[in-house]
Order: structure tokens, then sequence, then C-alpha cells
């Protein structure tokens, strides 16, 4: 994956979920990931619009789910391996920021200036948590009025997950990023197509600071002519001949451009060094994982005859039993082969051998939630009660869904503590990546939901 910066021609536009006839035109904040995976998807259909004559470098494909396919439909999807993460800030053009983890307190002074797991010594210390947690996550430091900077450099992250305290300089507040313009306009009336005078709306507008960009990474990765053998980043065609797209609401202007070259500029998690913080009376190590971007985990309806059991999903990843906390990810190595599945009907990637991870979470803190929602031209959903819609998909909005947001940190005590890092972390276990290895997110991950990092925790021991 490459990264770029986009820089705006003027003011950007990025709506909340409220409603603008009720709540006026909120667009002065920080978009969901999935806003820049749209806007590059839009623009690829406008660059190359023909769809019977496609690109050397592109593939087409069939619409549906691949476990609910119609393989009689013509192949008229395309761009379908299009994988984004962004936006983030990008400060004079080298320092990349990102959201604040939910742990810290202001007090960055204290010694304990981290929110921590408290180990209770009196009995049924989790009656009153939610299933699976075991313990409630205590603050040991000076009540405070003030907030945590919410927007962090690398440097912070990684002195942070490091266990050190981060330096105030690699911390931005809001104000040192964008600031919020309010307007004012008149309405279009939707049947006429002309200004309504009757209809006075006022929107909020968010204007970068001179130094701040936005940035993203993002492949679309293409079999050369068809030759899975000779691979193609198809954004590298897009960008070299239409460098400008739309982004957000209100048609609004981005001038896109290369930054760098080589490893992806996100923080890196931690991939060893957890003997130190094994955890006393249990037979592992502390290990927490954070969210960089937002994740989204639906309710799971239960379906006895497919072997998939229900989840609430919500706060609780969908890959986390909700009755014990055990993680059901599983830890893959050696080779990977293609297989045929006799239960999905066609042919999928296994690894030569894969194991259970020995982990458990065990608290987690994880702030109020974040709507995403929109409009679509085409929605891949809509389907009858057995098969999917002969006519096409359509136009509407979208699903709106809770996701959690950037922030949030899970607790775990976990026996393979490298083995659990190695499918939390985003990059892995590589310390130098190229790549975006794991999307924890169920839905959206090829948005950039579901990027996390791995750290270490020291639990709050509470007496009395």
């Amino acid at each position: 994956m490459n990264a770029y910066t986009l820089t705006p021609d003027d003011l950007l536009f990025f709506r909340d979920a409220r409603p603008i006839e009720s709540a006026g035109g909120h667009g002065a904040r920080w978009p969901e990931p999935s806003v820049v995976f749209d806007a590059i998807h839009a623009a690829l259909w406008r660059a190359f619009p023909d769809a019977a004559q496609p690109m050397p470098w592109e593939h087409a494909h069939r619409f549906g789910r691949s476990s609910q396919r119609d393989m009689t439909r013509d192949r008229t999807q395309r761009f379908g391996s299009l994988a984004t993460a962004g936006l983030f800030p990008v400060v004079n053009d080298e320092h990349w920021l990102f959201p604040a983890p939910a742990d810290v307190t202001p007090d960055l002074e204290a010694d304990r200036w981290l929110l921590a797991p408290a180990l209770h010594p009196g009995a049924n210390p989790s009656a009153n948590l939610p299933k699976p947690l075991l313990y409630p996550v205590a603050n040991l430091s000076k009540p405070s009025k003030e907030s945590v900077a919410p927007w962090w450099a690398s440097n912070a992250w990684n002195s942070y997950l490091n266990g050190q305290k981060p330096s105030a300089q690699d911390m931005r507040r809001q104000r040192d990023l964008f600031e919020d313009e309010w307007t004012t306009g008149i309405g279009i009336d939707p049947d006429k197509g002309t200004q309504d005078g009757e209809r006075i709306y006022s929107a909020q507008y968010l204007r970068l600071r001179p130094e701040v960009r936005c940035g993203f990474v993002g492949s679309l990765d293409m079999k050369q002519n068809g030759d899975s053998t000779h691979r193609h980043d198809g954004l590298k065609d897009l960008f070299a001949s239409h460098s400008t797209i739309i982004v957000g609401g209100q048609q609004r202007f981005c001038k896109v451009a290369p930054f760098g070259s080589g490893t992806i500029p996100l923080p890196i998690g931690r991939v060893e060094g957890f003997e130190s913080s094994k955890l006393a009376g249990h037979k592992g190590f502390m290990v927490k994982w954070v969210l960089l971007t937002p994740a989204i985990w639906p309710l799971i309806d239960g379906n006895a005859e497919k072997g998939i059991q229900q989840h609430p999903g919500g706060w609780l990843p969908n890959w986390i039993s909700q009755d014990t906390g055990r993680v059901l990810l599983k830890h893959r190595s050696g080779t990977v082969r293609r297989v045929w599945d006799e239960r999905r009907g066609r042919t999928i990637r296994v690894a030569d051998s894969s194991s259970d991870i020995a982990a458990t979470l065990v608290a987690a803190v994880v702030p109020k939630p974040v709507p995403i929602t929109g409009w679509t031209e085409r929605l891949h959903l809509l389907r009858d009660e057995h098969h999917w819609a002969k006519d096409g998909p359509a136009h509407g909005p979208r699903t709106t869904h809770l996701a959690v947001p950037a922030g949030a940190v899970f607790y775990f005590v976990a026996k393979d503590a490298s083995h659990l890092a190695s499918v939390l972390n985003w990059h892995g276990l590589d310390t130098a990546p190229t790549k975006i290895r794991n999307r924890r997110s169920t839905l959206m991950g090829e948005k950039g939901f579901g990027l996390g990092v791995c750290g270490t925790w020291t639990p709050a021991e509470i007496k009395g």
C-alpha cells in the first residue's frame, strides 16, 4: 500500500448522522474512514467509465456477496480490491496524527497517568460488569476538569505503547488542526430543482489550518492482464492522470499527492517484550489492544444449521466469546494454499496450519459510539427473502451502524502474547510494514475500520 495526502481547494463538509432539517448541517468534524474510500471509488468510475472496455490491469466481478453470488449474472462490478485507511491529519507534510487512546488521564505528570483494570480482593468483583468482563477500570490520578489532547503523533503513540509518558509537543488540540465556519444558504426545492426562498439553512464547514493536510493509505491490487503472478496497483494509474478527486459533501475538490515511499506511516504496536507484563495469579501476560480507527461489530443471529452462534456485537468484538471472553481468532503459520470448500461451493485460501490463541478479554474502556451512515446509489445488500434482487442494486440510505470509536482500549490476559499481537496489530508482527495485514472490524474493514495496535498494561491494585 502507498501513502498519499489530500489538500482541499477550500472548505470541507463532512456531515454527521443528525438530520439537517432539525439540527442544521454539522459538517465541521473529522470524517469516518469510509469517506475517502467512497471518494476514491467514485473517482475510479469517473476516470475509467467504460465497463465494456476495462483497463488491462483490472478484472470485473459479479454483484453480491461471495457466499450468495448468482453465477449467471454478468461481471458488471469493478474495483472490488480497493482498500484504504484514513483520513488522518498530517502537519507540515511530515507528522501524521491519530486519535488519542481512551485510557489516558489529563494528569500526565502523575505516576499513574493511565486508567487500569482494578484487581479487587473481595468476592465477585464483576457483579455489575457486562459479560464477559472480569475487572472494572479505575482512575488513580487526581480529579481534573482538563481533557486529553485528542490527536497524537506517532512519537506519542510509540511512547505510550512502550509504557512511557508522551511529550506534549507530540499532541495537538482540535483548534490546532482546523476551524469550523458557519454559512447561511438558500435551500433547493426538491420538486422544481430551483432555489426556494422559504428554505433558509445554516451549515458548518471545516477549514484546515494552512500547514495541515489529510493523509491516507490505499491500494487497488489487480492482476496485470489477468496474470496473478504480475500484480498492479490501479491507484497509481488513477492519480497519475486524475490527481483531483471529490471528497465529502457538496462536491469539494482535493488534490492528491504521494507521501514518500516505503513503510506505512501508522504507529507500530508491540510485537515482543511481553515477558515483563505477566499478571500475578494468572497464567498469562497483560496485553491491551487500542483502536486507531473505529470498528463495527454488528448483532449476529444464530444459525444452528450453519454452526453460527448468536453474538450481541455492539461494543464487544464479534471475535470474542460473549460468555467466556475467549479470543476466537486463529493464529496461522506456514504457507497459504487454495482448497475447495464443499460447504461454500467455492475455492478458498487457507493456511497450512492454524492454532487457537489462548487469550481472554478481562476489561475494556469504550467511549460512546459513533453513528456511521450515509447515502448510496448502489445498495449492495438489496435482496428478497431467498435471492439477490434481480433488478440489481438501487439508491437509498445506507444502514446506520453504531461504531466503537478510535481510542477504545481492550485488556487481555494472553498465554500466547505474540500470537495475539500477530492477529490484532494492524501490521501483524512486521515492524517495517508495507501492507495492512489485520482489519478487525466485522464490517467495512476494507474501508479502514478496525485498525489497532497492541501494548501492555499494569493492573491497579485496590486495597480493602
